[in-house]
């Protein structure tokens, strides 16, 4: 591990903290271009930038409180010591942020699935500088393993799966990925469906598809972030989020969900 960068006297600087604030400009850099290049205000771009991560760092750290207050406990101090109590549920921020970033759009008329495509890719970017700076800090590893590749982290006994370094493996090809549809998926047929043009929300279908699912993979190699009489919350929410994201881009394609069709033939 390398949780020190930089260490003078007093004065410590940590790996983790200098990945979080460059995943953070980098993220913000990748929005701020991609909107820029589709000439939306770029000021307003990145106070919309600005105001989702914060929205999505409180409500991160939010939920990391509720879902560990047992052993946190109930004190206040502690819910808001980030050094001595250090945690965060990725995916409450995650929901949280990208739920602002959307009503943000549309409160500036904007096409909302156009900019959560910016946002989306920016996300993908970001998301992978953070797992790796989490596995610098040796914090959110996985189940003991006996494979090669397994990490012995600091404290513990045995190796660990390192799954902030899939994660960011992860999250690094779904930027891959993503950067590479971004000027091809209109030219899909099967994704235009019956339209001349394809609409936008692409990216961001399959960034939830494709998050949602490493997610998912990934909490079969760790412990539950939450549980509900013995079931894995991280894995309920990861198919819930899969199912939503293959239906989101069902409907973006221009195509309709079986009920809704019924329902129009039936006022027609």
């Amino acid at each position: 591990m390398f949780p020190v960068l930089v260490s003078i006297g007093p004065v410590v600087i940590r790996t983790f903290s200098v990945l979080l604030v460059l995943a953070f400009f980098i993220a913000a850099f990748v929005f701020w271009r991609k909107g820029k290049e589709e000439y939306y205000a770029e000021d307003q771009l990145f106070d919309g930038f600005l105001l989702s991560a914060i929205v999505g760092f409180i409500a991160a750290r939010i939920g990391f409180v509720v879902f560990h207050i047992e052993t946190i406990g109930w004190n206040v101090l502690d819910w808001f010591n980030f050094i001595g109590v250090p945690g965060m549920s990725g995916m409450v921020g995650l929901i949280f942020a990208g739920a602002y970033m959307y009503h943000f759009a549309r409160e500036k008329k904007w096409d909302p699935f156009e900019v959560m495509d910016f946002w989306a890719m920016s996300a993908s970017i970001g998301l992978a500088l953070v797992s790796l700076g989490a596995f610098f800090d040796g914090i959110g590893f996985g189940f003991p393993t006996t494979l090669p590749w397994g990490v012995l982290f600091p404290g513990l006994l045995e190796p660990h799966h390192p799954v902030q370094l899939y994660a960011a493996v992860c999250y690094g090809i779904v930027f891959w990925l993503l950067s590479w549809a971004e000027y091809r998926y209109r030219t899909f047929r099967w994704y235009r469906a019956t339209k001349k043009a394809a609409e936008t929300g692409f990216l961001l279908c399959m960034f939830i598809i494709s998050a949602a699912f490493f997610s998912l993979v990934l909490s079969f190699m760790k412990p539950a972030t939450f549980e509900v009489f013995t079931v894995n919350v991280d894995q309920v929410a990861s198919i819930v989020f899969l199912v939503a994201g293959v239906l989101l881009l069902y409907v973006r394609s221009g195509r309709t969900i079986g009920w809704k069709t019924k329902k129009k033939r039936l006022f027609a």
